[in-house]
């Protein structure tokens, strides 16, 4: 059994806009509310979805439902039946069934606002105690880790309109605009080109703000002589993409910022060479730091004895992130660090360098397919060089 997203309550008769259980669009296609999938195997009873019935009500405030038809041609399942008789058609299940599988985490979090999964997975073992219960959450995630042609292709999309919002708004960056105004720029162009928005809040963060690696505010009035870092992505018919860009404000880099900026650089380049069929994101990790660990000693942030005296608290304090993760209907996608990647695989590679001192944040990232032999960066059109920025700026 897979089960829709619930709606979420905002504000008193108002909900935040829909968005659809990842795992359960990529079974079905289906991104309405109150809608179930139960799969049967080779039961002769077969697969079946349940969608939740329009009334007359509901058709006067909220338009539409899916049909039945419509919702059989999108997920090519044939028995469709109203969400009210999902008890009832369960009930006769269960006189033959006796394992009962969901897409469980792998665990069981005592949050206020437990999925609906998890709340319909308790309600079976109080009224079914003798059902055996699974979970093929590692399954779904098997399936979803290499991506199909079809969803590369939507992939490269988001990042081709990503790509474009960048350029429009790089191009208005100045001291004294406002970071809500660039953060406007991207959500427009975001809109105008048929995208879902963001894939996730973006961060437009100038100056010390970009030292706090989720900085969302996106509020404060930006200074020459500071850098400003962008971190955003299109989200396109629930594909996400995630880039990030560093920018001086003034439209060029001084002396320092270019040797921060190109150390990061130089690390991307090599880290994005390394994410290539039987490694790990954990080894390319480890690579990595090791990489941003010679930079920091060069740019004089510490010496090794420095480092020899205090190890892993003085390097993570000017890198303390990961420099690699999965992309895919979410934007931090399913897959674990010590998993293996293979081709189809999309994953960011975004190494940076925060230095609160001297109130500057440097993320750099891109999107990158792994290949059979070597990657592919999917956002490489993006402008990234200095050289690039400060033209484009220009």
């Amino acid at each position: 059994m897979v089960f829709s997203n619930d709606l979420m309550p905002r504000n008193g008769d108002q909900f935040y806009p829909f968005r659809q259980n990842s795992s359960f669009f990529y079974l079905t296609g289906i991104e309405q509310p109150n809608t179930i999938l139960l799969l049967s195997g080779d039961n002769e009873e077969g697969d079946v979805l349940f969608l939740e019935e329009p009334s007359a009500t509901s058709l006067v405030w909220e338009g539409e439902k899916l049909t039945s038809d419509k919702a059989s041609e999108l997920s090519a399942i044939e028995n469709i039946k109203s969400t009210q008789l999902f008890n009832e058609v369960l009930s006769n299940r269960f006189k033959q069934i006796k394992t009962v599988c969901f897409d469980l985490p792998e665990e069981l979090t005592h949050s206020l606002t437990p999925s609906k999964t998890v709340r319909y997975y308790k309600s079976l073992k109080e009224k079914f105690p003798f059902h055996s219960v699974k979970s093929v959450h590692a399954d779904l995630v098997s399936l979803r880790l290499s991506k199909e042609p079809e969803e590369i292709e939507l992939i490269r999309h988001a990042i081709h309109v990503t790509g474009e919002a960048f350029l429009k708004a790089a191009k208005k960056i100045q001291p004294g605009l406002n970071e809500k105004e660039i953060e406007a720029i991207l959500t427009y162009e975001f809109a105008v080109n048929h995208t879902n928005g963001h894939a996730y809040d973006p961060i437009v963060a100038s100056g010390l703000n970009a030292c706090t690696l989720h900085y969302i505010k996106n509020n404060a009035k930006m200074k020459s002589g500071e850098l400003l870092l962008m971190d955003f992505g299109a989200e396109y018919k629930n594909y996400a993409s995630d880039i990030s860009r560093t920018l001086p404000v003034n439209g060029t880099f001084s002396t320092r910022q270019r040797e921060l900026y190109q150390a990061v650089l130089d690390v991307m380049d090599k880290a994005i060479e390394a994410l290539i069929p039987g490694r790990t994101v954990a080894e390319v990790n480890r690579q990595a730091t090791g990489w941003l660990i010679e930079k920091h000693i060069e740019l004089g942030l510490y010496t090794k004895f420095d480092l020899e005296a205090r190890g892993k608290a003085l390097w993570k304090s000017y890198f303390p992130h990961g420099v690699s993760h999965f992309i895919g209907l979410d934007v931090h996608d399913c897959g674990t660090k010590n998993q293996k990647l293979e081709p189809g695989m999309i994953l960011s590679c975004e190494p940076g360098l925060y230095i609160p001192e001297e109130e500057t944040g440097i993320r750099i990232e891109d999107d990158i397919l792994i290949g059979h032999e070597k990657p592919e960066n999917l956002s490489a059109g993006i402008p990234k060089t200095r050289g690039e920025i400060e033209q484009l700026m220009r």
